[in-house]
């Protein structure tokens, strides 16, 4: 917390330092009217360029009406300001707030329908959305029609633009650094494990969609007060790809890629004015360039840090003292169990009762019967396409059963959303590996424990004391369960960069950050040699033990599964045809005939 807070300090007073240095230049004509309004315009962009990252990059969607936003923000701000009967400049901090509150609204009503949809389709709503905006103002007698509104007073000055500039990025970068910005990114990374983790991933979605319609408001307002006439083409189709180039140019999910990419691509047309004829033509070719050989962007997913090229030019120093890398304390100490002991009398955790599931013709499963006691460890076995799977996506409600029940301790989930079936106490894992793949070890982990914190966003973003003492008990317990799976050596590393045991332990820790009661392994031998798989085995059996959970677990290593199992369900063809202890389903012959072949 030290080191975060001498860093929020440096980022601060270079910020004033910056300020006091501009306000000089300006001051004293070194930086002209022309290039002031580079400056002031190139400000604007920055805005709009990172709350657009905010749903392009940090949460993955595609959206092509942002402009739209803006327009709304730059109306509604500007209509205030001629109406109020104040001084304009007294309530313009009050103006900006109102035009963005009103895109807000808008971004709310158009991303409920919307972020239903996915890829190309939600690209197209977002983009009928954006014109719809444009239309409607052009229509309405209020807003000037398509003669545009005029008169509106000339308040936007650079202190405003850099203000909010710095406003808007800090509020981005903090928001992106707790548990909200993870459960975005999260839903960019995979969705489906996002849900599985606890995640509600249609409500990060339209709290994102909004939030960024939210500072586009705030950036139109300043927009109409700074050129003073507003004209609704402004706001149309391909304003929107302007600021959507800043975006990729810049780096999908990077912060500071967005605003280096707005700056140049802002003051590039300008300096290039001077080749009136061809300056397009060197602008496009430009761009083309930058996407054949960095199609990543100017900085990819990275983020530029003050505080980061310090501990470098430092570290380069022969005289500096080789920095020590805090961890936390909690990492030293023994993990406390998640819960109470497991009860002698071992209360049913899980029951499903007749399940089953048609796909058109097909039956899936048909009267699938299970219970599940607390502590015990469950085997589900049979040949590929039995329906292993399937039992699972049913039990996390990824799939909507067409008939049967299931209740967990005496309560049916039937129809629960799988992120609330997490939070009532089933997690699992994945046949195929579902990590977040960009994002480190350690924020694997701490994304399933999202609700298990209780700060705000508001907490989160102003770093209140709640957010301090949340965010560390959560890192702590992190590395205590990444220290049960000897990975917290490997906690700041990438997903995807671990070796494939890692990343299935991975998993499975995350699926307990969750703070399961029944924890639902699917196929975790899978690609491991025979010493990994006994080395999973030891971990099942120190899982089960000392976090005092129950274990379901899909197998084709049947000395796995004989090895740790209490008891087998053996499925064939989508029916349940034996259940019993390892010794009997070893003997049964309609297992060994589904196996071998046979009557």
């Amino acid at each position: 917390m030290r080191k975060k807070l001498q860093s929020y300090g440096l980022n601060i007073l270079a910020l004033a330092l910056l300020y006091g240095l501009m306000s000089f230049l300006i001051g004293q004509g070194a930086i002209n009217k022309y290039y002031l309004g580079i400056l002031l315009s190139a400000g604007i962009a920055i805005i709009m360029a990172v709350s657009l990252n905010l749903t392009i990059g940090l949460l993955g969607e595609l959206a092509l009406g942002h402009a739209g936003f803006m327009g709304v923000g730059a109306y509604a701000a500007a209509l205030f300001t001629k109406n109020i009967g104040m001084d304009p400049a007294t309530v313009f901090p009050l103006t900006l707030l109102l035009g963005g509150l009103a895109a807000a609204v808008f971004g709310l009503i158009i991303g409920i329908p919307a972020l239903r949809l996915k890829g190309d389709y939600l690209a197209i709503i977002t983009l009928g959305f954006g014109e719809i905006i444009r239309v409607l103002i052009i229509n309405l007698d209020f807003t000037g029609g398509a003669r545009g509104m005029r008169g509106i007073p000339r308040i936007t000055n650079f202190t405003y633009v850099y203000v909010l500039v710095a406003l808007v990025v800090a509020v981005m970068f903090t928001l992106g650094r707790s548990r909200h910005g993870r459960a975005i990114l999260s839903i960019r990374e995979d969705p489906v494990a996002a849900e599985a983790s606890g995640i509600p991933t249609t409500y990060y979605r339209i709290f994102a969609f909004t939030v960024a319609a939210f500072f586009a408001g705030v950036a139109g307002g300043l927009y109409a007060h700074y050129v003073g006439v507003l004209d609704p083409n402004n706001f149309g189709f391909m304003k929107s790809i302007e600021y959507l180039v800043m975006v990729v140019l810049g780096g999908m999910g990077s912060i500071t890629g967005a605003i280096s990419a707005a700056l140049v691509l802002t003051a590039l047309p300008e300096l290039l004015r001077q080749f009136s004829e061809y300056r397009m033509l060197v602008y496009s070719l430009l761009l083309i360039g930058m996407m054949l050989f960095r199609p990543a962007g100017l900085l990819g997913i990275r983020e530029f840090s003050l505080t980061g090229l310090l501990s470098y030019v430092f570290r380069r120093c022969p005289h500096a003292e080789p920095e020590e890398r805090e961890m936390p304390q909690a990492v030293a100490q023994e993990a406390p169990p998640l819960r109470p002991p497991v009860a002698e009398d071992a209360p049913v955790l899980l029951s499903a009762q007749r399940l089953g599931i048609q796909f058109g013709g097909l039956k899936a499963l048909t009267d699938f019967d299970v219970t599940i006691h607390a502590g015990e460890i469950v085997g589900l076995i049979g040949p590929n396409g039995a329906g292993k799977t399937t039992v699972f996506n049913l039990l996390t409600n990824v799939y909507l059963p067409t008939s049967g029940v299931i209740e967990v301790e005496g309560v049916n989930v039937v129809g629960v959303p799988t992120h609330e079936i997490t939070q009532v106490g089933i997690a699992r894992t994945f046949q195929n590996i579902r990590l977040f793949r960009k994002l480190t070890v350690l924020d694997n982990v701490k994304i399933a424990y999202h609700n298990q914190m209780q700060y705000t966003s508001l907490e989160g973003t102003l770093r209140l004391p709640r957010y301090w003492s949340e965010e560390a008990r959560a890192n702590a317990r992190a590395y205590q369960l990444l220290r049960v799976f000897g990975l917290e050596k490997l906690a700041e590393e990438r997903a995807d960069s671990l070796p494939y045991g890692a990343q299935r332990k991975l998993e499975i820790a995350r699926a307990l950050a969750t703070n399961p009661k029944l924890l639902l392994l699917d196929e975790p031998a899978a690609g491991m040699n025979p010493i990994e798989t006994q080395d999973l085995m030891a971990t099942i059996r120190n899982i089960c033990d000392r976090f005092n959970v129950a274990i379901l677990l899909i197998e084709h290593d049947m000395s796995l599964v004989m090895g740790i199992c209490e008891r087998i369900v053996v499925l064939d063809y989508g029916q349940m045809i034996a259940l019993g202890t390892p010794d009997e389903i070893r003997r049964d012959p309609k297992v060994i005939g589904a196996y071998l072949g046979g009557e």
